[in-house]
């Protein structure tokens, strides 16, 4: 293991995550700097193997899809054999979050060591809502700029090469490019901050009562939101009444405005 990945476990005693309102705030200047600096570094790699990968003469890098289908194809039959991820996205919805968040709490059952940094200011307060609740895995909140995932530290998942006007995916094993992922995994893990202290006076709530208001606010039904949960809808519908008595509200719509002012403070 190189000198950067052993750092991988002892990041809270290095970097101190900064106070305040909104997760800019949050995060004190010179870690959010080292962020951005570090992203743009890994960009800059990134271009090179890509380029490299395009003309069939990149080393150590693999493709694993050239559409979205194929990589998430590769990505569920290669999962189930992972026993670390460390991914940094900067956007994600709810609704694709309805489909992730299940198969990687099966995974972390399964074993798997996961933490996940989302750029806060890329999700809607139903996405936050989703990853502030999660019982497995670590989610937490940051300005991460460019997405990647390192696997079990052996390879980073990035961006590939254009091939035939499709998109691609590439495992890179080696080189600055995987170097310079574990320089801005490191930064980004520094500057982050719980999910959970990303959603306001929300955090009041309990987690399957933030699971349900984040579903709710996606317009979806209680047989959905029971499915998605695991849950009875008898359930479900038990939690949406304690919710809006907990409101003071008597309609689903009346609650979802009543929330977005609780979350205010936060953003």
């Amino acid at each position: 293991m190189s000198r950067v990945e052993s750092r991988a476990d002892d990041w809270t005693a290095e970097h101190e995550v900064g106070t305040g309102l909104g997760p800019r705030n949050r995060i004190s200047e010179v870690a959010g700097q080292s962020e951005l600096d570090t992203a743009a570094v890994l960009q800059v790699r990134r271009s090179e193997v890509a380029a490299m990968a395009a003309r069939g003469k990149a080393q150590d890098v693999v493709i694993v899809g050239r559409s979205a289908g194929e990589v998430n194809g590769w990505m569920k039959a290669s999962s189930p054999e992972w026993r670390e991820l460390l991914s940094v996205r900067p956007a994600a919805t709810s609704t694709q979050l309805r489909v992730t968040l299940p198969h990687n709490r099966t995974l972390v059952a399964d074993g798997l060591r996961m933490i996940s940094i989302f750029d806060a200011d890329g999700l809607e307060l139903d996405a936050r809502l989703l990853l502030a609740s999660e019982p497995a895995g670590q989610y937490r909140f940051s300005v991460a700029p460019v997405q990647m995932k390192i696997v079990d530290r052996r390879y980073v998942l990035l961006q590939g090469p254009v091939i035939d006007g499709v998109a691609s995916v590439m495992a890179v094993s080696s080189g600055p490019c995987l170097e310079a992922a574990w320089r801005y995994w490191h930064a980004s893990l520094g500057s982050s901050f719980p999910a959970l202290e990303g959603v306001g006076t929300l955090s009041d709530l309990t987690p399957r009562q933030r699971q349900v208001v984040a579903l709710m606010a996606t317009g979806i039904g209680d047989q959905a939101i029971a499915a998605s949960l695991g849950v009875s809808v008898r359930t479900v519908r038990s939690d949406v009444a304690a919710l809006l008595d907990l409101l003071g509200v008597k309609t689903r719509f009346a609650a979802g405005i009543r929330l977005q002012l609780w979350s205010g403070a936060w953003d």
